[in-house]
């Protein structure tokens, strides 16, 4: 999700928003590499600017670059040590490298810090659901819905708790749609900002396989993946958008030629397929 504005009390504004603006605007029409290139040049120009490591560390994780997120989402802890989105953000690049157990924690820090934070309980819940504490994922995902303020949101929580089987009749942001600083969009990119408070969403699944040497494009190709529509079906799932996951998934399967990997898709297509 993007959080359109500054907040000068989480480091500051950097001091080259328009590297950060284009790297938003990049984001949001799909152009990951474009947008990791933008905030390349945020984090080299403003070194401190918590938002230019939280966004490109969005970005590396639509990428699959997993490690390189986490590398950025340690960095933005460096700087804003009691900021709970940015426990939220590397929570959920945790829960997408498979690391549940991890990540758990930190979901516990970001709520500790904000007892309100809604996505922060769901996503604690997705965690403990993957690695196989069902009771204690029920209660979190209660805790979300009882908190979450917003009647869309909380409605797709209980969807996806498995506590509601209707559609909710609501227009859904498209993923990666801005949102001002307070307000949750429906399906937004996780923890995307431009300077200050980070933001909301992912849980998680098993962490990908390593793809074969000829298996995916490399990075030159400036295109996404099988592996980094894989990851990024994670992240959709975790903002709630579980439609979005599926067609990820669906669309990397197709993609994808290592029979490991193969595997490994189809049992997380079998895993967000079937119900709660």
């Amino acid at each position: 999700m993007l959080v359109v504005g500054c907040v000068a009390a989480a480091a500051g504004c950097a001091s080259n928003p328009g590297a950060l603006d284009r790297g938003i605007a990049h984001y949001r029409s799909g152009q990951y590499f474009f947008a990791v290139d933008d905030f390349n040049e945020a984090v080299r120009e403003s070194p401190k600017s918590v938002a230019a490591y939280v966004n490109r560390g969005i970005t590396r994780v639509r990428l699959g670059d997993l490690n390189g997120a986490i590398e950025d989402y340690n960095r933005a802890v460096q700087l804003a040590p009691g900021d709970p989105e940015v426990y939220f953000a590397r929570g959920n690049a945790l829960v997408a490298a498979g690391q549940y157990l991890t990540a758990v924690d930190e979901y516990t820090r970001a709520v500790e810090l904000s007892p309100r934070f809604a996505r922060a309980w769901f996503n604690r819940g997705t965690a403990r659901s993957m690695s196989g504490q069902a009771d204690a994922a029920m209660k979190d995902w209660l805790q979300a819905i009882e908190v979450e303020t917003d009647p869309w949101a909380r409605s797709a929580m209980r969807r996806s708790a498995g506590l509601e089987v209707q559609p909710v009749v609501a227009v859904a942001a498209p993923i990666g749609q801005p949102t001002t600083a307070g307000t949750v969009a429906p399906a937004p990119p996780p923890g995307m900002k431009t300077d200050g408070v980070p933001l909301q969403p992912p849980a998680t699944i098993a962490a990908m396989p390593p793809a074969s040497p000829a298996a995916s494009p490399p990075p030159s190709a400036r295109g996404v993946d099988a592996r980094a529509l894989a990851t990024r079906a994670i992240a959709r799932e975790l903002d709630g958008d579980h439609d979005g996951a599926l067609a990820d998934l669906r669309a990397a399967l197709t993609m994808e030629s290592d029979t490991a990997r193969r595997e490994h898709i189809q049992g997380l297509l079998r895993l967000l397929e079937s119900p709660r």
